[in-house]
């Protein structure tokens, strides 16, 4: 099961939802074996993240790992996202081994909305 500190966020849900606008990109990513599945929403202005939302039907670490970006992704450049969310996710207790698909999901479903985010 996922670290206190996650299963907080998971409880809270920061940023679950949608952002609506033009400038508002959208990415999805889903997971082959275990069916987790991930659609964010990401408002960026001058490269840097100044949104985030995301919905989730997934494992309690998938969704934790979406609450924690929403909670520490805004305000970082994209280039520096992958980090950031790594750093993050560390810094609530880290993950199992068999939660690491969680953060790998995210990390492609932001991929998918934005090409250039590290």
């Amino acid at each position: 099961m996922v670290s206190p500190q996650l299963r907080a966020l998971l409880s809270a849900a920061p940023g679950a939802g949608r952002l609506i606008g033009d400038d508002v990109r959208t990415g999805s990513a889903e997971h082959p074996v275990c069916g987790d599945r991930l659609e964010l929403d990401v408002r960026v202005a001058d490269e840097v993240i100044v949104a985030f939302a995301w919905r989730a039907s997934a494992c309690p670490a998938t969704t934790a790992v979406a609450a924690a970006a929403a909670t520490c992704l805004p305000g970082k450049p994209l280039v520096t996202a992958a980090q950031e969310l790594r750093a993050c996710v560390q810094r609530a207790g880290g993950l199992q081994a068999h939660e690491r698909h969680a953060e790998a999901l995210l990390l492609r479903a932001l991929q998918a909305a934005c090409p250039e985010a590290g």
